[in-house]
Parts: C-alpha cells; sequence; structure tokens
C-alpha cells in the first residue's frame, strides 16, 4: 500500500508540473526615430520615420502628428501611414506658410503609442502668380504680363496686341492662357508655358483664351472664338478642341475645372435677347438662370462632391445686379441688387466659401473692389475710383485677391493679401491683374 501511495503522489505531482501556465513575455511600446523633413513647400511637407521593434506586440498603427506647438500627440493632427515595423513615408499637409512646425512620428502597439524623435521645420512662404495686362496707352498695343511675388517675370514683347487672363502653377511649370494678334480680327487663343507660346487658333477668326486648368499631363483651356457675328463657347484639351455652343447665338466659356475625368465649364448663352449662365459638365449645358434677366456665369470650382458657380444676374431695375454664387445649381445672392454688382472668382477652402469682385458705390458710382467670406463682405477699397477685384486664392489664412484700382487717373494692377494692397505695375500706364494663382 504504501507503495501504491508513493506511485500515485508522484504521478500527481508530475500532472500538477504539466498543467502550470505559460509565462507570457511582457509586451512594451515600439522603438522608433522620426525621418528628416523634407520637401517642404508653403503648405506641404513630408516626414515619416522607422519602427526599429514592435515590442511584443503587433503594430496597429503608424505615421507621423504635427502641431505649432512642441511634443504633438495624435489627437491633434496625424497621418495614418500601415503598421508593422520598417520604414514609413508620411505626408504632411493643409500646412500655412511661414509657420513654424513641430513633427514626430508615432507607433502603436497593444501597450500604448510610442512618439520618436521631435523634429521642427517652418513652411516656405508661398509663390504668387498674377496674370494680367499693361496699356501704354495711344496707339500702342496691350501687353500680356504675368508676375511673381510682385516682380514681373515674363511678358509678350508688344509687336502685337495681347493680354493673360487666367493663370496656373503645376509642379514647376507655369502656364498663361490669353490672346495675342496684330489686329482684333486676328487674334489668336494662346496658351504659354513657361513663356512659350502655343496656339489655339489659327488666326482665322477671332479668338481668346480666358481660362487654364492642369491636371496631370492634360492642359484645358476655355475661351471663345468668333464665328460670323457670333461667339461660340469652346475648350481645349491639350489643343484638341470642342464647341459648347453652335454659333446660333453668342456664348461665352469664362472659367473650366477639371476633376478625374469630368470637365466643367462657366459661362453664358445668349437666348435671343438675354444671356443666360450656363455651366457645361462633359459638353452638356445646364441653365443656372432662367432667361428673363441678363446674366453669366464667371468662374467654376468642384469641392468634394459640390459645384460652386460665381457670376451675376441683373435685376431688370436699371442697371442693378446681384452678385451671385450658385452651389449645385442653387443660387446664394451675395448683394441686394440695388446696385450694381459681380462676383468674378470663387474659391472654397475647408468649409469656407469665398468670392471676389466689384458692388458700385451708389447708383453710377464708383466700383468698390469686394470679396465675400460665406457671404460677408469684406471692402478692399473705398469707393472713391474706379476699382475690381477680379480673383481670388486662399492658402492657410491668407487671402490673396488680384484685380485694378484707378491711381492717378490709370487703372493700375493690385495685388491684396488679408486686404493690403500692392501695386504690380508702374501706374504712368494702364494695367491690370485678371488671375491669381498661388503656389
Amino acid at each position: 500500500m504504501k507503495a501504491i501511495f508513493v506511485t500515485m503522489l508522484l504521478a500527481l505531482t508530475a500532472f500538477s508540473c504539466n498543467k502550470s501556465p505559460a509565462v507570457e513575455p511582457a509586451t512594451s511600446l515600439p522603438s522608433l526615430t522620426t525621418t528628416v523633413v523634407s520637401l517642404i513647400t508653403s503648405t506641404t511637407a513630408s516626414c515619416g520615420g522607422t519602427v526599429s521593434a514592435d515590442g511584443g506586440a503587433t503594430v496597429t498603427a503608424r505615421g507621423v502628428c504635427w502641431s505649432t506647438s512642441p511634443n504633438p500627440l495624435t489627437s491633434g493632427n496625424h497621418s495614418t501611414d500601415g503598421n508593422g515595423t520598417g520604414i514609413f513615408t508620411s505626408a504632411i499637409t493643409a500646412l500655412n506658410p511661414n509657420t513654424l512646425y513641430y513633427v514626430r512620428a508615432y507607433a502603436s502597439n497593444a501597450a500604448g503609442t510610442a512618439y520618436g524623435n521631435e523634429l521642427s521645420f517652418t513652411t516656405a512662404s508661398p509663390d504668387v502668380y498674377v496674370a494680367g495686362y499693361e496699356w501704354p496707352g495711344g496707339p500702342g498695343n496691350d501687353i500680356g504680363k504675368l508676375w511673381k511675388n510682385g516682380a514681373e517675370i515674363f511678358t509678350t514683347t508688344g509687336a502685337e496686341d495681347a493680354q493673360f487672363y487666367s493663370v496656373f502653377a503645376s509642379g514647376t511649370d507655369v502656364y498663361v492662357a490669353g490672346y495675342e494678334g496684330a489686329l482684333i480680327a486676328t487674334q489668336r487663343a494662346k496658351v504659354w508655358k513657361n513663356g512659350i507660346a502655343t496656339s489655339l487658333t489659327d488666326g482665322t477668326n477671332s479668338a481668346t483664351a480666358l481660362s487654364v486648368y492642369v491636371q496631370g499631363t492634360d492642359v484645358y483651356a476655355a475661351g471663345i472664338e468668333q464665328i460670323g457675328i457670333n461667339n461660340v463657347a469652346r475648350v481645349w484639351k491639350n489643343g484638341a478642341v470642342t464647341s459648347l455652343t453652335d454659333g446660333t447665338q453668342d456664348a461665352m466659356a469664362r472659367s473650366v475645372y477639371a476633376k478625374g475625368s469630368d470637365v466643367y465649364v462657366a459661362g453664358y448663352e445668349s437666348n435671343g435677347t438675354k444671356t443666360v449662365a450656363k455651366l457645361w459638365k462633359n459638353g452638356m449645358a445646364t441653365s443656372l438662370t432662367n432667361g428673363s434677366n441678363t446674366a453669366a456665369a464667371t468662374s467654376v470650382v468642384i469641392s468634394g462632391a459640390d459645384v460652386y458657380v460665381s457670376g451675376y444676374e441683373k435685376t431688370g431695375i436699371g442697371n442693378g445686379a446681384v452678385a451671385k454664387i450658385w452651389k449645385n445649381g442653387v443660387a446664394i445672392d451675395l448683394t441686394g441688387g440695388t446696385v450694381s454688382a459681380i462676383a468674378n472668382s470663387v474659391f472654397i477652402s475647408g468649409t469656407d466659401v469665398y468670392a471676389a469682385g466689384q458692388e458700385r458705390n451708389g447708383t453710377g458710382g464708383a466700383g468698390i473692389a469686394r470679396f465675400w467670406k460665406n457671404g460677408v463682405a469684406t471692402a478692399l477699397t473705398a469707393g472713391t475710383t474706379d476699382a475690381s477685384a477680379y480673383s481670388i486664392y486662399i492658402v492657410g489664412t491668407d487671402v490673396y485677391i488680384s484685380g485694378e484700382e484707378m491711381i492717378n487717373s490709370k487703372l493700375t494692377a493690385r495685388l491684396w493679401k488679408n486686404g493690403i494692397a500692392t501695386t504690380l505695375n508702374n501706374v504712368a500706364n494702364n494695367s491690370g491683374g485678371l488671375s491669381i494663382f498661388v503656389k
């Protein structure tokens, strides 16, 4: 019996040892470093990190976080760039120009979130391009002009009449749309890339490119070509032309915007007695007004699934006109219509809707250059002399507007940044800033 008892005790002891739970290794935070910041622009930068150890548990999220204050956290601005260990690259976006930022990589596992070493960088000053014209007066030709950061960088020769109506910067390339020709009847619609001109028309008919937009390697332009007594609304893609109207009525394509495979154009077409504000999508027209009052669309932009168009519609009472924005075809009035007003340009920044244009200072009064933010107007000029805002661009919290203002009896190209005006051209000659692009 004693031998049996000892045998059973040993068996129980062995069984007990075999069933002891295994000791799990402790989980710790991941180990990582932050990559040097590169490709810094006025609104973007590139960073990233290297996760060298996962701490004993799978890294479920990694990226970088950034802030204008030290020690940024994932509860603030951050990117998400995969999982696991190894090297990753992150895009930092929606930054403000001329601003000091702090950035550090992060990696998260079951134990929590670890941060890499902190780095700092300062965003660049943006490049501000303005396209327009100068007229020396008398029999002289208009000269197309392009300014960068307030300095003139490209002009036409003046041998032929020319104006620049639109500017677009893509990568290191700068595109300008306008016209050039010895006579009005032979004006050729043109796009200049880095100062090199491409003619969109041959000069048989008077034509003008009023807008340029670049998406990837595709260059779109919109404008007019006179066929007989009427202007035909045209859009060009890489030089190949599409007619938006048939020429039976006068029409104009004022603005072009491309998103994916869709091409939007804003402008107008006459119904025989009044011009009707129009939006074309892939060549198919939608009327924004019913044709009872003179109206026109001047600019189009796309934000998410929403289509915004700026323009105006006359009230039918005197010379009054209402500056308008249409969102997905629904009109938003910016002015009351007791005096003439026009919205020349629209821009979307986040949830804010901006427009730039002009409103008369009373009936028959001087034009006041204005911009509207979410329908609230801000005057850029006093209204004692004529002025107009033609184009608007928002970068971060900065509002850039180009236009013209009468100075010493001459219309003068102007650039406003947050309401502060800069003169772009000498005041000896008439000039104007018709389009702005900030990059």
